[in-house]
């Protein structure tokens, strides 16, 4: 509006005559552009303030993961406002007849844990809120599945997104997180909610990266390549979880949380467009809920992770990499004495194919025995791979089930 404001103005030319200013957009893109090199301060946002900067002021927690508010102050290096107000004393009593509420107990109506899982999404979007995703002990990229249709996790999503403000999301498919011109959308961001999911892409060094906050470079089209660390947590939705025809090896398990809806909502039940509602009625109340699951997760730094989200990831993984699965039902690793023990790479090979026959693995899924090993040293903590004038071996491995 300042810009603005001059264009029609007066001046006086150096030659002493009355000209008038005009500006055109042009005119104008130039003057902001120039005006943004001259105000910028390198780094200004890299370490921002520990808190959630909200429409009432500035959320800050102490390390107890208590909240108190704060007036707004530049000091705070915030990039984003969410849109709801927060006051001190806000608890989980006003989820009681609001539509956060209804959504939440509809979802994982009738579960044994189902306030656990209600209570790990409010750390999801609060891990968001903060920023905090990436300086967890353990960061992690969430997936929302379900096997049917209409239970609710697109919703969440929507939810997720409406908490915070259209320049604090994106929504990146993992499958374009490799590619520098699409990766540079996640700067500065707070949230990347995508509803696709491919499995070679969550098995690259790139998602890894992503999702722990280690410098990233990307460059948008025409403009220099950028370094940066992603600060975002990563949110998907699918119906249908992915393959790994490579296996899945311990830094992709490390960096992934399933949570499974298993429930398909009844139609009388359902709400038309209820997360987006949530985002645009209650802003207050998901912000404070949200707020509840940023103090848990400041005080636990990590994700309070319910056993049936365990369970399902385990199965999930052990489903598709069948050399994990037959590690984990069939081996064990011993200390090595004397040489002992050690067990011929291609006896613990027909081994595991003998296992992965009986239990029902298609044959495409199986590794060569060069893979093989490659796998189960990667998988076999503890195990090592020895290559002597006699043969080679593994150390260590024990092979305790047929």
């Amino acid at each position: 509006m300042r810009v603005h404001a001059y264009d029609g103005a007066s001046f006086e030319t150096p030659a002493g005559k009355t000209s008038i200013v005009r500006l055109g957009k042009a005119r104008v893109d130039s003057i902001l552009n120039e005006s943004a090199v001259l105000c910028a301060e390198a780094g200004f946002f890299a370490e921002p303030d520990s808190g959630i900067n909200c429409s009432s002021g500035f959320i800050r927690f102490d390390g107890q993961g208590a909240p108190h508010l704060e007036p707004h102050h530049q000091t705070h290096r915030c990039r984003h406002t969410l849109p709801g107000r927060w006051k001190a004393g806000t608890d989980g009593l006003m989820l009681a007849g609001s539509l956060l509420g209804r959504l939440l107990s509809g979802i994982f109506m009738g579960e044994p844990d189902a306030e656990a899982k209600s209570a790990l999404l409010a750390e999801i979007c609060g891990a968001a809120a903060l920023g905090y995703a990436t300086r967890l002990m353990q960061p992690r990229a969430v997936i929302l599945h379900g096997r049917t249709a209409e239970n609710g996790k697109s919703q969440v999503l929507e939810l997720a997104r409406g908490l915070l403000p259209p320049g604090a999301t994106c929504s990146l498919p993992a499958a374009k997180m490799n590619d520098e011109h699409h990766i540079v959308a996640m700067a500065g961001k707070l949230l990347n909610a995508s509803d696709e999911l491919s499995p070679a892409a969550i098995a690259s060094d790139t998602f890894k990266s992503v999702v722990t906050g280690e410098p990233i470079q990307g460059r948008d089209v025409f403009k220099s390549r950028i370094e940066f660390r992603c600060i975002a947590q990563n949110l998907f939705a699918t119906n249908h979880l992915p393959s790994f025809k490579g296996g899945v090896d311990r830094g992709v398990q490390r960096r992934l949380l399933l949570i499974p809806f298993l429930r398909s909502i009844p139609s009388d039940e359902r709400i038309e467009g209820i997360g987006k509602r949530i985002a645009k009625e209650e802003p207050d109340i998901l912000l404070a809920w949200a707020v509840e699951g940023a103090s848990r997760l400041i005080q636990n730094r990590n994700f309070s992770v319910p056993a049936s989200c365990q369970v399902a990831l385990a199965e999930w993984l052990l489903s598709e990499d069948p050399v994990l699965a037959w590690i984990e039902a069939c081996v064990e690793v011993r200390p090595v004495q004397n040489a002992a023990p050690a067990l011929t790479t291609r006896d613990a090979y027909n081994r595991f194919m003998e296992w992965a026959a009986a239990e029902g693995f298609k044959p495409d899924n199986l590794p060569e025995i060069t893979g093989f090993v490659q796998r189960v040293v990667a998988r076999a903590a503890g195990a090592r791979y020895k290559r002597t004038n006699k043969g080679r071996f593994f150390a260590g491995l024990v092979v305790t089930q047929q």
